[in-house]
């Protein structure tokens, strides 16, 4: 961490200067903010053009028009000419493209999302066809599920584990008791905030194939055919060939998913890198530049746009293969200053929660505002998440138990409307795919066993209790 900020946090902690240590700790922050990012997006930018150039994403093609977009904003990220009209313009331009980002893969999400409950079908079927071996009688197998679920002390794994087996385990539940488990789940959420509410019923809706985003008519329509044909197909009475037909069908969409969804993170993480030094490149105007890695950034986008820059006037670097070794050779120059950058980064930011729980008012008499919500925004990108949301919404209220009651009553309704004329193990694919989002709701390991050990007694289909067996070893052996 640079001196400046050490000093700057600890003379807030004690509550020294406040007034005049906000605008250094705001400069200071967004100076370490912009260090760090430049050598990851340094990182990532470089590895970006390797999956573009050397076709190891088979979708390229499709996100064309976007990946010359961002490659152009880069160009203008890196000048050294924006004015503050032409920066604000381009942070709206970032920001745009993020929104189509993050809506390409809220769209991918809920194919993925479908595509498992049909996996979790054909994988019922499977073992009507294939040879099985000998797996643990039932009593020895729960025995083995349960040394897995309260394999650690720690709750919060216990839960993880349990929903890891609720999910593959034979759904035997009857609908009556889903539904009371539904109501009980949201009962739960009375005096939360709505917030809080709207994000369980939000998975739990991806999660039943009941969430269509407002732009799946708009992107990747393929495998919206595909959803059709899965979705009309007799799994009662399925044979071989169309087993294997649409097992088939959901392993070739499974990969293309993954693979569209690789592309549009990758497209993301420098989406974001952009931003974040757009937004801090006011405060580093006097800072030593970061050479080596403005000189990678500026080569890969160069090597892109097929553009004849400066760094380029080398006998020896005629080639994009000469250029881009060239450029290879300087990533070491930086090896170890993420990392450090990083933890300074985290300091920073544990002290601007406390800034802007603790000291709204001075940094609005400061005039800072704008900039420490845009401070947070870069604090939000550097989570895990690469598609947080940036906008900040005002709490919408706490969950009344009218509102618990509505939202119940529509959730069941339209379970029910999925749920009518369609087949058993649609159905129970449905509730296997949902149960293990909803609360722990059993009360005590006893009530695991016995939950486990009615599954498996009551599935008389002998090729899905081997499958849900084989499914639950394989991830807890």
């Amino acid at each position: 961490m640079s001196n400046k900020l050490r000093e700057c946090v600890n003379k807030l902690h004690s509550n020294k200067e406040v007034g005049d240590l906000l605008p250094e700790y705001l400069k200071q922050s967004m100076i370490l903010h912009d260090g760090y990012t430049r050598i990851k997006l340094m990182m990532e930018y470089y590895m970006f053009y390797e999956v573009v150039t050397e076709d190891i994403n088979p979708y390229i093609a499709m996100a064309k028009e976007m990946i010359t977009s961002l490659n152009e904003t880069v160009g203008q990220a890196m000048s050294d000419t924006l004015d503050d009209t032409q920066r604000k313009q381009l942070v709206d331009h970032i920001l745009a493209m993020r929104t189509e980002v993050i809506d390409r893969m809220q769209v991918l999400t809920g194919y993925v999302d479908c595509f498992v409950v049909y996996e979790y079908i054909l994988n019922r079927i499977q073992y009507r066809f294939d040879e099985k071996e000998v797996l643990p009688e039932d009593t020895a197998f729960a025995q083995e599920v349960m040394n897995f679920i309260f394999g650690s002390n720690d709750n919060v794994t216990i839960n993880d584990n349990l929903r890891v087996v609720l999910g593959q385990l034979p759904m035997r539940m009857t609908r009556s008791h889903y539904f009371d488990l539904i109501k009980n789940c949201i009962s739960v959420y009375k005096g939360s905030e709505i917030e809080s509410l709207e994000g369980f019923l939000y998975m739990f809706r991806t999660s039943a194939m009941l969430y269509k985003h407002p732009a799946q008519e708009q992107y990747f329509t393929e495998f919206a055919g595909v959803l059709q044909e899965l979705m009309e197909a007799d799994y009662e009475h399925m044979d071989r060939t169309l087993y294997e037909l649409y097992a088939e069908k959901v392993r070739v969409s499974a990969s293309k998913l993954n693979d569209l969804s690789d592309l549009y993170m990758q497209i993301g993480q420098i989406i974001n890198g952009v931003y974040t030094l757009v937004v801090t490149e006011p405060y580093c105007v006097d800072e030593e530049k970061m050479t080596v890695v403005d000189d990678v950034i500026r080569g890969i986008n160069a090597l892109f746009l097929e553009k004849e820059i400066d760094l380029w006037q080398r006998e020896d670097l005629l080639t994009e293969e000469d250029r881009l070794n060239w450029l290879a050779e300087k990533l070491p120059a930086v090896e170890g200053q993420q990392e450090k950058l990083y933890q300074s980064v985290n300091v920073a930011e544990a002290a601007l929660d406390e800034l802007l729980e603790g000291r709204a008012e001075e940094i609005e008499e400061a005039g800072l505002s704008d900039a420490f919500i845009k401070l947070h925004h870069l604090s939000q990108l550097n989570s895990s998440s690469v598609f947080a949301p940036l906008e900040s919404q005002e709490s919408a209220g706490v969950v009344t138990a009218e509102i618990a009651e509505q939202e119940t009553e529509k959730l069941l309704s339209e379970l029910k409307e999925l749920f009518q004329g369609r087949s058993r193990m649609f159905r129970r694919a449905i509730m296997a795919a949902t149960v293990e989002k909803l609360p722990t709701f059993f009360k005590s390991a006893q009530e695991i066993a016995d939950y486990m050990m009615n599954a498996l007694n009551q599935c008389d289909d002998e090729a899905e209790k081997y499958a849900s067996k084989q499914l639950i070893l394989e991830m807890i052996r």
